[in-house]
């Protein structure tokens, strides 16, 4: 359970310095928020799709975590997932809509009988995640929205993907 408590903590650190970042001081010293664009109803779908993803990635981890222990790369991995889930929902909290209740829990998602196991299915979950994140890519979509899909796409095909791959 302290792990679990370890984790959570970890997703809402980033969050709070994103929020930071993004407000201006005026001469006054008054802090303002910027404005954002409203999400269109596509582009809002398109964010609960890659949010509902992450968070899918981030149990199937997790779960390997329970079920194996802290190994490699998952800790690391699950790590950023969580910081992907938070960005997609910092762009949700900054236009005043809540982050939506995650799917998926250690219960849903499919768990693996080896280590071994688990990295060939991270091959294909991040293999998903690219495509699902070229998918999204081809809408119109606000610059935060686009800053936010094309870092999760590159983490998962810089960083995470050759991972899975080399522990194989």
């Amino acid at each position: 359970m302290a792990f679990n408590k370890e984790l959570a903590m970890l997703r809402r650190l980033p969050l709070a310095a994103a929020l930071v970042a993004t407000l201006a001081c005026t001469e006054d010293s008054t802090v303002v928020a910027p404005a954002y664009v409203t999400l269109t109803t596509p582009v809002a779908a398109a964010v609960d799709t890659a949010i509902q993803d992450e968070f899918r990635a981030e149990q199937i981890y997790l779960r390997v975590l329970v079920d194996h222990g802290n190994v490699l790369p998952f800790y690391n991995i699950v790590v950023a997932e969580q910081r992907h889930s938070t960005s997609l929902g910092a762009i949700l909290e900054r236009r005043g809509i809540g982050i939506p209740d995650s799917d998926w829990t250690l219960e849903n998602v499919p768990r693996f009988a080896t280590v071994t196991a688990a990295c060939a299915a991270g091959v294909v979950a991040e293999q998903e995640n690219i495509a699902m994140y070229d998918r999204l890519l081809l809408t119109e979509l606000p610059n935060d929205v686009r800053n936010v899909f094309t870092n999760n796409r590159r983490a998962s095909l810089d960083r995470h993907l050759p991972a899975f791959e080399s522990c194989r």
